[in-house]
């Protein structure tokens, strides 16, 4: 069966890039992808997916998948899916167009994609701009390579079917892994803590340090900062609030 997913008053080219993420994620055949069916100009039909109820089991069958998909071969950060020029973020209502740059440091791809956020921030949180600059000078840097990233995955982008956890509407880009576990820690999800301890296992340490969960923060910044940019309120002080912490 299909479902369609459709929209008139997205940007031209939006779906068609969404169906290249999810095609680029599903062919590292590491963890379940809903199948592009068809694109349109505004409309993309997908799988239908029935789901069942989330168990610690699926959970960490999820996380060591993430953790394959985050270790399959993947081009220098920054880079979009084939195909793709334009890199979308946010909900279908009001994609957000982001700026992007290819890098061989994580710090400067995610400095320009951050930037492009902070920009629509008026008045603007100089404690943003602080990180921001840090980024860009590389001194978050880590020797993780750059990972396949589903790029928008909180909860509701994680759907658990009897194939198991299975991922929908991304904004897929190459960059630092922690993004995705970053972002699924910032509002929570089914067996959470099952699934970053089976991605730890699956992924390792080593190249990320003990401390890797300390830093989720940072790489909370742009999905939290997005929110502020879309919905204002409480979600602008806790970007501001975050950000002086890695200012």
């Amino acid at each position: 069966m299909t479902y369609r997913k459709s929209a008139s008053h997205v940007p031209d080219g939006f779906f068609a890039t969404e169906a290249a993420g999810l095609r680029w994620l599903a062919e590292t055949r590491t963890v379940p992808v809903v199948e592009v069916r068809a694109v349109h100009a505004h409309a993309l039909d997908l799988e239908r997916l029935t789901e069942v109820p989330p168990t610690p089991q699926a959970a960490r069958t999820f996380g060591a998948g993430l953790a394959a998909l985050h270790r399959a071969p993947c081009p220098p950060h920054g880079t979009l899916p084939p195909g793709v020029e334009q890199y979308f973020f946010g909900p279908l209502s009001e994609p957000l167009p982001i700026d992007t740059a290819i890098s061989e440091s994580m710090g400067e791809a995610s400095a320009v994609r951050l930037a492009s956020l902070a920009r629509l921030l008026d008045p603007g949180i100089p404690a943003l701009g602080a990180v921001i600059d840090r980024l860009a000078a590389g001194q978050f840097d880590d020797d993780a390579p750059p990972a396949r990233l589903h790029g928008d995955l909180w909860a509701g982008n994680l759907l658990f079917t009897e194939a198991g956890g299975t991922l929908i509407d991304p904004a897929a880009i190459a960059g630092h892994p922690l993004v995705d576990l970053a972002m699924l820690s910032l509002f929570g999800a089914p067996h959470l803590q099952d699934i970053l301890a089976a991605w730890e296992d699956a992924y390792g340490t080593a190249e990320l340090g003990a401390d890797w969960r300390e830093r989720l923060g940072l790489h909370q910044l742009f999905g939290l900062a997005a929110h502020a940019v879309l919905f204002g309120g409480g979600y602008r002080e806790s970007t501001a609030r975050l950000a002086e912490r890695y200012a």
